[in-house]
């Protein structure tokens, strides 16, 4: 239950990253406020969760709603605290959770905006240096996974954009961010990764076509995609081990 409570309050303080950071804002001052009406939130209306609920998602000002934002991605990062601190060993679950935050946090950017963030990828290639001491990897199998990830991602996107004559088949951050999980998860879970990826954005493509048949022209966030693909393929496997070893 504590890691619920501590992924929450975290949570929190990426909802502040995810809203600021695109516009160029602090993410230390000013105060939480409304972004609507600008009012700023006492501490005992800032608390995760119960917040969100005891004012029944608006804004105790001026009463417009509260973005579900909010309240979502604090349940959901204080159940990957959950998740992962007790499945993993407590120094691969720290960097683990890092990464995750790192993810979510350009997964909500990329879903608004729709653009990966560069600091978030830097971060992300950084994380990969403590990685090869925790789990004592060879750099060499990092490099290669990496590189595998990205030509199988950019290798297709290339020829569709030489096919379709259109150069945004694909962002340069999504190849980025393949190159990331391929140093990850290897060359092969690297690979599924992005497979599942894919079937995500098929899947959120069809969602909202189904919402609006006019939709013709959809650019798909792609970068989140690989983020949910990416926490999926990590604590399915980790949850496989858990249970070979105990059963």
């Amino acid at each position: 239950m504590l890691s619920f409570i501590l992924g929450a309050m975290i949570g929190s303080f990426l909802n502040v990253v995810i809203v600021r950071t695109p516009n160029n804002e602090s993410i230390i001052t000013p105060r939480s406020h409304c972004p609507k009406c600008n009012q700023k939130i006492p501490f005992y209306y800032n608390i995760p969760i119960l917040s969100y609920i005891i004012l029944n998602g608006k804004c105790i000002s001026c009463k417009k709603n509260i973005s579900i934002q909010y309240i979502f991605i604090e349940i959901f990062t204080g159940v990957l605290f959950y998740i992962v601190l007790g499945l993993f060993p407590l120094n691969e679950a720290i960097l683990l959770l890092i990464v995750f935050c790192s993810l979510i946090v350009l997964s909500m950017i990329d879903i608004s905006h729709l653009l990966i963030p560069t600091y978030s990828i830097v971060i992300l290639y950084i994380l990969i240096i403590p990685k090869i001491f925790i789990y004592d990897q060879n750099l060499i199998d990092i490099v290669f996974g990496s590189i595998v990830s990205i030509l199988y991602l950019a290798i297709p996107s290339l020829l569709l954009a030489i096919i379709k004559k259109n150069k945004d088949v694909i962002g340069f951050g999504d190849i980025l961010l393949s190159g990331f999980v391929g140093s990850w998860l290897g060359p092969i879970s690297g690979i599924l990764c992005l497979f599942l990826a894919s079937i995500i954005g098929i899947v959120f493509f069809i969602y909202l076509k189904l919402i609006d048949e006019k939709i013709k022209l959809l650019r798909i966030p792609f970068g989140a995609c690989i983020s949910i693909s990416f926490i999926i393929i990590v604590i399915i496997e980790e949850w496989y081990k858990f249970k070979l070893f105990f059963f």
